[in-house]
């Protein structure tokens, strides 16, 4: 199968097509009584980007394939179309050929296999799809037509068009069948006699590109090129461009490979952000939560070392053997460096420390790039100290709202790309380059490095592909090659020696590199915590504490957030969460502040509609007690409640259940 017009859509439209081909097939498979699985017992699969060819097992009848599975793909793709088009509606080219199929440990084979891709990519069915309107353009050989599709009413044989093909060394008869659309008969069916075929032997392939598919009446000769190996490359953001020019030189390269002059590899390079990209690794990479993402990867080439190990560390906490992550080693650098406006770059190297001289710094998003993961494990450290960041360390006492701080000085959404002179961007040597109207600083003490390594992503659970291998080895030599380091260092990165290219304000001696272990997941869980808009009543009772507390929490929530303040006095304490839902409703949390005696009798909450975070503090002696007001909210309704004597402890247990990673 091949999408039509795919090439010409973005990366989010080809994302929702991918999406929603591979839910419209495995619907259609379903319902037709066929699994969808992903073995080679099954119905096996490979996913080519902008298409994917199944191999049908010969236990499903050569007729069902014909007969009911485009007539299902066409009302599921309907379905897709109906909510989706015109942006990223779904049209299909597709080719059936039958016979046999071999794994030879290097991927599979056949003459079918040959002739589906041949006929997939014919002019008549090219121009079909562009002619009449609807779905899903179908192409069979002669010989399927004549042997199946004429010998079984239910496939509707006069619905199918006779086309002359001639595509490389394939010449012949090939038959086009329009299921959403079929066109009227217009002679009778001769009669022939009728072959009985040994089904045992057959397999039964789909393969739907948006082009053509056909099986001819003679076996197809053999071919003078061997089909190029299917290459899917992830890679971060912050690479995406000069890896994709690496990737077609190394495309044009593959015909170098042996004396042929054929095109070995066809590579198709996919941008992930980066923790979605490490969760679908660490799942498998499983076509139904991950195939909108991009192609099943072969190689991954993330922003830093640590996202390898959040994987790893999730293959093993689960427990599967069936992937493996291979560390090649980088194929370049580049140093955590912070860009700021000319008049402040000085000696072009800052402290750590002072960092909070800047108002504000560029947004920061670990979950979306390693070089941002970088950005705050430099801010987390630079706050906390110490050589480790994992989630002991990040779910200590006073570490939530210090994150908070943290989070509070970088902007919320993006601003100007070149900020003014009280803000600065904390970014890669390569991304603060790109923005020419900035000056590099270097930390003094040291900094992060963003080590770019290139991950062969291993399935132990597929038949071995040595060709693929092969491919990937030639893929890690052709990045490391002197005309591909030259590629890096000219896009801003530094190479594998660690050597940039000459540029105002970059320093050509390697940056010291900051002792650090760090747990990516936590580090996100983290900031992630602390950095949200907050919205949170603070019902305050109006004494001393208390109002000294709600003042530092109203500094904390900041101005990415709002604070909705309910005034209660001592003895209306038993109504406040009523009463707060009532005026400001249940979505946001409701933090008590109390400083006075605890009440001798408790009332019992009333019961809500809808559920409630109430978080207590009391600055009196037994103030959480199960038989205190405070107690009874706490047994009531998720959140907490903390007894503390200061106002410091009090801001530190508050900011935690509000911005901890665990609350």
């Amino acid at each position: 199968m091949d999408v039509s017009g795919f090439g010409a859509l973005d990366l989010s439209q080809q994302q929702a097509v991918r999406h929603g081909l591979y839910g419209a097939l495995e619907a259609a498979f379903a319902e037709c009584g066929v699994p969808w699985t992903d073995d080679w017992d099954g119905t096996y699969h490979e996913d080519r980007g902008d298409g994917l060819f199944v191999l049908v097992p010969a236990g499903v009848p050569n007729s069902r394939v014909v007969s009911a599975l485009p007539h299902a793909l066409v009302g599921q793709l309907r379905r897709y179309n109906a909510m989706f088009r015109p942006q990223t509606g779904i049209r299909l080219r597709a080719a059936i050929t039958a016979g046999e199929v071999l794994n030879d440990g290097n991927g599979v084979m056949g003459d079918g296999l040959v002739l589906a891709f041949r006929l997939l990519d014919c002019a008549p069915l090219r121009e079909e799809l562009k002619r009449r309107p609807g779905e899903l353009a179908l192409i069979v050989s002669d010989r399927f037509y004549r042997d199946v599709v004429r010998e079984d009413a239910g496939c509707d044989p006069d619905s199918f068009r006779r086309v002359a093909v001639d595509v490389k060394e394939v010449r012949g008869t090939a038959w086009i069948g329009r299921p959403d659309h079929p066109r009227a008969p217009t002679r009778p069916r001769p009669a022939l006699p009728r072959v009985r075929w040994a089904v045992p032997v057959l397999v039964a392939l789909l393969v739907a590109p948006l082009s053509c598919d056909a099986l001819l009446a003679a076996p197809a000769p053999e071919p003078p090129c061997p089909d190029p190996v299917q290459l899917n490359v992830l890679t971060s953001a912050e690479k995406a461009d000069v890896v994709r020019t690496l990737a077609a030189e190394f495309e044009d390269r593959s015909r170098s490979f042996d004396d042929t002059g054929c095109k070995q590899v066809d590579v198709h390079v996919a941008v992930g952000a980066s923790e979605p990209s490490a969760a679908a690794l660490g799942r498998g990479w499983p076509d139904g939560d991950t195939a909108a993402m991009s192609p099943e990867p072969h190689v991954w080439l993330p922003d830093t070392r640590w996202e390898l190990d959040e994987v790893r560390a999730v293959l093993e906490g689960s427990g599967r053997s069936d992937v493996e992550l291979v560390d090649r080693e980088p194929v370049a650098y580049s140093p955590l460096v912070l860009g700021v406006a000319p008049g402040r770059a000085r000696d072009g190297a800052f402290q750590w420390r002072d960092l909070a001289a800047f108002r504000t710094l560029a947004p920061v998003d670990p979950a979306g790039s390693g070089a941002d993961l970088a950005a705050a494990v430099a801010l987390e450290r630079a706050e906390l100290g110490g050589e480790v960041l994992d989630a002991r360390v990040l779910g200590g006492a006073d570490v939530a709202r210090r994150l908070r701080d943290v989070a509070l000085r970088t902007a919320p959404e993006p601003a100007a790309v070149c900020p003014a002179g009280d803000r600065a961007v904390l970014g890669s040597e390569k991304a603060i380059r790109d923005l020419t109207c900035l000056r590099v600083l270097y930390p003094a003490e040291g900094t992060v490095h963003l080590n770019h390594p290139f991950v062969a992503v291993v399935r132990h659970d597929r038949p071995p592909n040595r060709r693929r291998d092969a491919v990937v080895e030639r893929f890690l030599g052709h990045l490391r090659d002197g005309p591909a380091q030259e590629a890096f260092r000219h896009a801003g990165f530094r190479d594998r020696d660690w050597v940039p290219e000459p540029h105002e304000g970059i320093r050509p001696e390697r940056p010291a590199e900051l002792p650090l272990r760090v747990d990516a997941a936590a580090v996100r869980a983290a900031w992630r915590a602390a950095d949200p808009p907050t919205r949170v009543v603070l019902a305050v009772d109006g004494s001393e504490r208390a109002e000294q507390l709600a003042v530092r929490l109203t500094e904390l929530v900041g101005p990415r957030g709002r604070v909705l303040r309910l005034d209660f006095a001592p003895d209306e304490l038993a109504g406040v969460v009523e009463r707060g839902v009532a005026e400001f409703g249940a979505d946001q949390p409701i933090v008590i502040l109390s400083g006075g005696a605890p009440a001798a009798a408790a009332v019992r909450p009333a019961v809500l509609d809808s559920p409630v975070t109430v978080f207590g503090v009391g600055f009196a002696d037994r103030a959480c007690s199960a038989v205190s007001q405070l107690g009874v909210f706490q047994a009531a309704y998720r959140g907490d409640c903390f007894e503390e004597r200061d106002v410091d402890g009090a801001l530190d247990r508050v900011a935690d259940g509000l911005w901890g990673a665990g609350g």
